[in-house]
């Protein structure tokens, strides 16, 4: 090795016993997430789960420019939802589609009418196929006290937006054709033991989201379920944020 190559190893090795400092590398951290781009394509989807402290909100982002959120997180969450939206760089909000009353999922109605002006869905029909852009379908399942359990399907990938639990509801949805689930939504941020094992095989998700409410864990004996599943189980607690980008063909899941 020449004295040159051994002058550039050294440089490289000093460079990896000493790093930069905390400081230095979470504001290096920040400035890259702040320049998330999914690069959407034509027919091309992004599914943005938002790991925000209390409470759901996903955000739907198409090629075509469109964006709709799907609930808007708890209260005092509005400061991280703002993050989260200059990260993306989302700058509209087309529509806001509403699955529940409960504060966890309403908590920033006011400032997302105040800010973007959507148009805002929250009156469902068990008979009636809500499509925001093309080839996104949303088909409410069953719809009692105030939520409503939905499927939601782009091309091939089906999501199953479970917003509520017990042995009733699972029971009539395993009357319907759900086999061909990719990504299941837990209910009731995963606080109860449910779904159940006979739920979860005629389902048969790849994937399971859970949201954090705050000052509660997931249940234990669900996440063993899962897991024994061989469900591949997002909490948004333990990530950045969850992403799924699509097309009408196929799906990836990523985290940063």
């Amino acid at each position: 090795m020449g004295v040159l190559q051994w002058a550039v190893w050294l440089l490289l090795l000093n460079s990896l016993m000493h790093p930069s400092t905390a400081g230095e590398h979470i504001q290096k951290v920040g400035e890259h997430i702040q320049k998330i781009d999914m690069m959407l394509e034509e027919e091309e989807m992004a599914i943005i789960f938002l790991p925000l402290s209390d409470g759901e909100a996903t955000v739907f982002k198409h090629a075509n420019g469109k964006t709709v959120l799907l609930n808007t997180g708890g209260p005092h969450t509005e400061h991280e939802l703002k993050r989260w939206f200059d990260q993306f760089h989302i700058t509209t909000v087309n529509e806001l589609i509403l699955t529940s009353d409960d504060e966890q999922y309403i908590g920033n109605v006011a400032w997302i009418e105040k800010t973007y002006k959507p148009k805002i869905i929250n009156q469902w029909n068990e008979q009636k196929v809500y499509e925001p852009f093309p080839h996104f379908r949303m088909q409410p399942l069953y719809i009692a006290h105030g939520d409503v359990t939905m499927s939601l399907q782009y091309g091939r990938l089906r999501l199953l937006y479970m917003a509520h639990i017990g042995n009733d509801i699972e029971q009539k949805l395993m009357t319907m054709s759900l086999g061909d689930v990719n990504i299941l939504k837990i209910a009731h941020f995963g606080l109860t033991d449910y779904p159940r094992t006979s739920f979860l095989k005629h389902v048969d998700p790849q994937v399971a989201i859970i949201f954090k409410k705050r000052g509660s864990l997931p249940n234990e004996r669900l996440l063993k379920r899962l897991y024994a599943a061989w469900i591949d189980c997002y909490e948004t607690e333990r990530f950045d944020v969850i992403v799924v980008k699509c097309n009408l063909e196929e799906y990836d899941v990523m985290t940063f």
